[in-house]
């Protein structure tokens, strides 16, 4: 009895404490696991951004499919661009090149949306939202399907206007500042004397009336905030800057698309500035300062046109 006691209380002592562990060596796997999120936390986020910009191109691929479908079927030109507002004196003036719906159509025989041009060649809305914005415009798939007929249920307006988190810039006329002469986006596939051959791209600008005196961007800026949402707009990212704005000093990947269907990279120090036009011929600027207005775009600077 004595013996076989004391081999089953042995027995439990080598049974219990080879398996139990001390204070240092849980500090030690813990300071492992966490070295290992340390360094897995910044892999996984740049993944995210990766996942995210191969279907930001997608999308901006599958645009550029549809407008090139268009155009095969109206003798190779383009749709015209909605970037327009009726104002009083006037029949229309320019406007942002995010604009998806106008509040009204440019004259007779215009439509006043992108989807009443390309919603047989591109039927889903979520191809013209980039995946890195904060979200999409809430009622971005309905204005869609409802083309000119578009009515925002949260207005009392008949005529609501829709801004997207794309630039597009098919038939689209801005003004170049800096270089004081207008900026004409493509018209036809062939292209034009004078005319660029960029046809979409990310948004990031400076000083738009919704973020003034700020970066803002479809893509994620370093240390951005949210901007507040509107009936007509989808939320963008802002960061505050000084004037003049240093934006060859912004860590920010970009992509914008062209009329040969490629799409690529670029880098906020290799654009140039594009404003709104205030005339209708591009040869000047609209007023954008003190937080009115869109403020300034940035664009790839090689997609600048030629002089014709």
């Amino acid at each position: 009895m004595g013996y076989c006691g004391t081999q089953i209380a042995e027995g439990k002592s080598s049974i219990v404490n080879p398996h139990g562990f001390t204070l240092v060596e849980l500090l030690v796997v813990i300071g492992i696991l966490t070295l290992m999120m340390g360094v897995l936390l910044p892999a996984l986020g740049q993944a995210r951004r990766a996942a995210r910009s191969l279907v930001g191109g997608h999308r901006q691929r599958q645009v550029i499919l549809a407008v090139s479908l268009y155009a095969a079927d109206h003798a190779g030109r383009y749709p015209e661009s909605v970037a327009t507002a009726a104002m009083l004196g006037r029949t229309w003036r320019w406007q942002e090149p995010r604009m998806l719906k106008a509040c009204q159509p440019r004259a007779a025989g215009y439509r006043a949306s992108v989807a009443a041009y390309l919603r047989p060649y591109l039927p889903k809305a979520a191809m013209l939202s980039c995946p890195s914005s904060p979200r999409p415009y809430p009622y971005l798939e309905e204005a869609w399907q409802a083309a000119d007929q578009w009515d925002n249920p949260n207005t009392g307006f008949t005529d609501d206007s829709v801004l997207g988190s794309f630039c597009l810039y098919w038939n689209y006329v801005g003004h170049l500042s800096g270089r004081e002469r207008p900026f004409r986006g493509p018209q036809t596939e062939e292209g034009r004397p004078g005319e660029s051959c960029l046809l979409i791209s990310d948004y990031f600008g400076f000083n738009h009336w919704r973020s003034p005196n700020a970066f803002g961007s479809c893509e994620r800026l370093p240390g951005a905030e949210v901007t507040a949402e509107t009936h007509e707009a989808a939320v963008h990212w802002f960061r505050a800057a000084a004037t003049p704005p240093d934006r060859t000093a912004v860590a920010l990947k970009l992509q914008a698309g062209f009329t040969d269907g490629h799409v690529e990279t670029y880098r906020p120090a290799d654009t140039a500035v594009l404003e709104v036009a205030e005339a209708l011929d591009g040869t000047t600027a609209a007023f954008s300062g003190f937080g009115l207005g869109a403020g300034q775009f940035y664009i790839p600077r090689h997609a600048v046109p030629a002089r014709p």
